[in-house]
């Protein structure tokens, strides 16, 4: 039957309709009042006190973190960032603007170390469908996630913003802290006077790169069945942000102003606006090709072996690992020539110093640091040698090496072995339980910060790594 309207049923409906335009932008906006439609798209929202969701609530497909720091996807893995405000919630399904499913859980805090700033904590539902709400205590900015797979939800209150990498001041060793607020209605981080250099960087959270959330936590980020780790990070470039996405490249050497922007309606931006030139550096690290020298090591005094240098935020570092006998004498020089070398105390090494006592026979992981362009020098020692590390090798991890054995040396060459399972996975060598030294690419000439190692075929294998003073190979056998 056809309806008939009349003039108070027309006014009626413009004056909703101007409501309905004059709401706040964030507001649920109800499409038929007691129907239960939201005017949201399809999808994961989270609901404040039963309340429709607004859009800037939602979660959408995210990836996670996949082996060899790369980015995969995740089956029913959905987050997003959104200022939650202290109450209680529930997760909703909405489709075609109706709630069609009710999603909620109990709630714990976790606290972990993934972090070296003070916020190692987070919130954990372990949901199902028609659970009861759960509480936030605290408003804020949360990044909140949620995995079908293991049914939980994570809330994490992000609190700092930095930046790291081998562009900014402090390296991939430090963060370079942000400072600013944030509100419901958005905010910033910024900082003035930061020196970039040529290199890589990204924008991080909290001070940790993610949250590890496998069941084993060493296992292989690659098996879905073994969880996730959720990205806290950004990479891609200044003008696109991407979660978890690859290195900002630096090209340009200067002053930045670094400002990291957040709002309900655009998410996260970055600024970084050049406004001075970087200081100059006057220190050539290429003039010093510093190497080891003396009786305790395998090619006595007739021949260095070389370090491999590193530049981080302006500290130049050497590094490497030294076969040493149980008896004799060694030091720093440089170019293979005595015009410059460096003796005495490790913490507090001078040109011309006298010679230093060996540490006993036996591997050691050497880094050698000058801060100040050159004018005083230092060094570190520490009994870690040689490890092999990756999913591929007998550890099955990328977190934690299989130390190798150190042979000793023979003709100027020293060795170290590992015998172990090996799968087709890729691998590498790491010096020090640390990445500032590792080798990879070619077995038969690796190279410092090499391609990850793989083999053809998986097996039990004798891994063999060679020096000879100035280049590295392996054997694998």
């Amino acid at each position: 039957m056809k309806k008939l309207f009349n003039y108070s049923f027309m006014l009626m409906l413009l004056s909703s309709m101007l409501v309905m335009t004059s709401c706040d932008e964030d507001d649920p906006i109800i499409i038929d009042p007691g129907s239960g439609s939201v005017n949201v798209a399809d999808g994961l929202y989270l609901s404040l006190d039963g309340a429709d969701p607004a859009s800037s609530a939602g979660l959408s497909a995210e990836v996670v973190e996949a082996n060899d720091f790369q980015s995969q996807d995740r089956s029913g893995f959905n987050a997003g960032y959104m200022w939650l405000e202290a109450g209680s919630y529930n997760v909703v399904q909405i489709t075609d603007k109706e709630v069609t499913a009710t999603i909620g859980g109990t709630l714990e805090t976790v606290t972990d170390e993934g972090s070296n700033c003070e916020h190692n904590s987070f919130l954990l539902v372990t949901t199902a469908v028609d659970g009861p709400a759960f509480n936030v205590a605290n408003a804020g900015l949360y990044k909140v996630s949620h995995d079908e797979m293991t049914s939980e939800l994570i809330l994490y209150n992000i609190k700092d913003a930095s930046i790291i990498g081998s562009a900014t001041p402090n390296g991939w060793s430090l963060d370079t802290p942000l400072t600013g607020t944030l509100s419901a209605d958005g905010g910033s981080w910024s900082q003035s006077g930061v020196v970039l250099r040529s290199g890589e960087w990204k924008v991080r959270f909290n001070c940790r790169w993610g949250i590890n959330r496998r069941i084993d936590p060493n296992g292989s980020l690659n098996d879905a069945s073994n969880g996730y780790q959720m990205f806290t990070n950004f990479g891609g470039s200044t003008a696109d942000l991407v979660t978890g996405g690859s290195n900002i490249q630096q090209g340009e050497d200067g002053e930045y102003t670094i400002t990291v922007n957040w709002s309900k309606q655009n998410g996260f931006t970055l600024d970084a606006e050049r406004t001075g030139d970087a200081p100059e550096i006057t220190f050539n690290p290429n003039d010093y090709q510093m190497g080891i020298i003396g009786d305790a090591t395998a090619n006595g005094w007739d021949a260095d072996r070389n370090l491999f240098h590193k530049e981080d935020a302006g500290v130049h570092t050497w590094y490497g690992v030294v076969s040493f006998a149980d008896s004799g004498n060694w030091k720093f020089r440089a170019n293979d020539a005595w015009d410059f070398n460096l003796g005495g105390e490790l913490a507090t090494l001078s040109n011309g110093g006298a010679d230093i006592p060996t540490p006993g026979a036996g591997a050691r992981y050497i880094t050698l640091s000058t801060a100040d362009e050159g004018d005083t020098w230092s060094a570190t020692m520490s009994d870690a040698g040689w490890g092999v590390i990756g999913v591929g090798g007998p550890g099955a991890t990328w977190d934690s090496d299989v130390d190798m054995t150190a042979n000793g040396f023979a003709d100027g060459v020293t060795t170290y072995s590992l015998t172990g399972d090996f799968t087709t996975e890729e691998w590498k060598f790491r010096a020090g339980d640390d990445w500032a030294h590792n080798l990879g690419g070619d077995l038969t000439f690796l190279n410092t910060d090499g391609n990850n190692i793989a083999l053809g075929q998986a097996g039990t294998y004798t891994v063999t790594l060679s020096f000879n003073g100035e280049v590295y190979s392996a054997t694998v056998q």
